[in-house]
Order: structure tokens, then C-alpha cells, then sequence
């Protein structure tokens, strides 16, 4: 059918409709050169942010379990009774501003009373 039709145009239908089959694969070729390439930096750029990010997140990390053992070092131990208190004003807080101290599980009110 397509052969019928391309053997019943003109030399210069040919010529114009092979320019544009051209025009159209040469486009294609473009694009799919251009997505090919943008796509392979993308996939490199996002490998690299994934590395620095994974050394920035071991970095605090260790940050924070040395800041952790350094509190634990200055701080003095608390008594039972300011163990009392801390959690009875842990509570209080908890009671008064739920959007900063949710107030989910028991826990929280065991030490209520």
C-alpha cells in the first residue's frame, strides 16, 4: 500500500518527503542524544550529593554520640528526688503545650501521680 503510493509521486514529492523524513529522524536522533546525556548527569550529580550527604550524616553522628558522652561526663548524676522533679515538670510541660511534648502511651502518666 505505502510502496503504491511512494511509486506514484514525482521526483520532487520524493525528494520533499524524504527531506522531511530527514528533518524528523535527524530531530529524534537530537532529542534522544540530549535526554541520553542530561540523564547521565542528572544520575551523576544525584550519586555525588548521595555520597556527601552519607559523610555529612556519619559526621553528625559521631558528632552527637561524642557531644552525648560529654554531657554525660559533665553533668552531675541527679538525686531521686530531682529525678522526681524533672519528670513531674516533664509531665506538666507535656500537659500544657501537647504540640511540642505529645502526650501518646502511658508512660508520661505513670509519673503523673
Amino acid at each position: 500500500m505505502v510502496l503504491q503510493v511512494w511509486r506514484r509521486l514525482s521526483t520532487s514529492q520524493k525528494r520533499v518527503w524524504s527531506i522531511g523524513a530527514g528533518v524528523l529522524s535527524f530531530g529524534a536522533a537530537i532529542k534522544f542524544g540530549y535526554f541520553y546525556f542530561s540523564r547521565s548527569l542528572i544520575i551523576d550529580n544525584l550519586e555525588m550529593q548521595n555520597i556527601s550527604a552519607r559523610k555529612y550524616l556519619k559526621e553528625s553522628q559521631e558528632f552527637g554520640n561524642w557531644a552525648a558522652k560529654d554531657r554525660e561526663k559533665r553533668a552531675p548524676k541527679l538525686t531521686e528526688e530531682q529525678q522526681e522533679q524533672l519528670q513531674s515538670y516533664l509531665v506538666l510541660m507535656a500537659k500544657t503545650n501537647k504540640d511540642v511534648y505529645p502526650t501518646e502511651g502511658k508512660e508520661w502518666r505513670q509519673r503523673e501521680k
